[in-house]
């Protein structure tokens, strides 16, 4: 027979070995799935193991056991990528017109050049528009000592003093009779202004810049050099000045 104290000692070794098998169950390391980390591993995944495994787990690279991370819910985005399409090919439209209406503006100012027309004695001269800055009725002017016969003098113009011209003198034509439709026509020279006397503004015309044609072989020195051209409008004949050369004093 077993005395008290040894029936005892058995119990409590078999109470122990009864506790210790779920503990090695709870020891045992889980299989781990192909594809995902699972918490109780011991070891950090390889670089090609990383890319292989969910975007909803982290592997720490320290040693520790690795810890799930869940991505929030994705967001949705603010604008609809066919709105995004539609918005861009609008945009594409959009510069297409403004192209296509610069591109056809430029077209048309290379194509015809617009022209201020006057009279002076019996012809019909013309100045690019660009180059005009008003038109005024004569007035008194100052004359300026050991001016050139063809520069009538000064006149203010608004606080600004501007010579001004007599065309006529100047282009060597004969004298007109006076019909009181003279006008000066401001340009722009330089920085400055100055004024042509004309015997009357008749119009401004649109001539083809093609059909302009180089001053004629006629024309020599000085006179060749005040025409930039020769325009034609409803059959008549428009002689283009070089203001430039014109409203240089110094070509005598």
């Amino acid at each position: 027979m077993m005395d008290i104290a040894e029936i005892r000692k058995k119990a409590q070794r078999d109470r122990r070995q009864e506790g210790a098998a779920p503990a090695a169950e709870l020891r045992r390391e889980p299989r781990q799935e192909p594809d995902r980390l699972v918490a109780g591993a011991t070891s950090a995944p390889t670089a090609p193991e990383l890319q292989e495994l969910s975007d909803d787990v982290f592997a720490p690279d320290d040693g520790a056991l690795p810890v799930p991370v869940f991505a929030p819910a994705a967001v949705p985005s603010v604008l609809d990528p066919l709105a995004l399409i539609l918005q861009g090919r609008r945009a594409a439209l959009v510069e297409d017109l403004v192209s296509d209406t610069e591109t056809e503006s430029a077209r048309e100012t290379e194509a015809y050049l617009e022209v201020l027309c006057f009279r002076v004695a019996d012809e019909t001269y013309g100045i690019d528009i660009m180059e005009l800055k008003e038109i005024i009725k004569p007035r008194e002017t100052t004359e300026v000592p050991h001016a050139p016969p063809f520069v009538a003098g000064v006149l203010s113009l608004r606080g600004i003093i501007i010579p001004v011209f007599i065309l006529r003198e100047r282009l060597g034509l004969a004298e007109a009779v006076a019909r009181g439709k003279e006008r000066i026509v401001v340009v722009k020279h330089g920085e400055g202004l100055c004024g042509l006397l004309v015997d009357e503004v008749t119009q401004v015309v649109k001539v083809p810049a093609a059909t302009i044609e180089h001053p004629p072989a006629v024309l020599d020195g000085m006179d060749r050099e005040f025409v930039n051209g020769i325009g034609r409008h409803d059959g008549g004949i428009i002689i283009l000045l070089q203001l430039e050369k014109v409203l240089d004093s110094a070509l005598m």
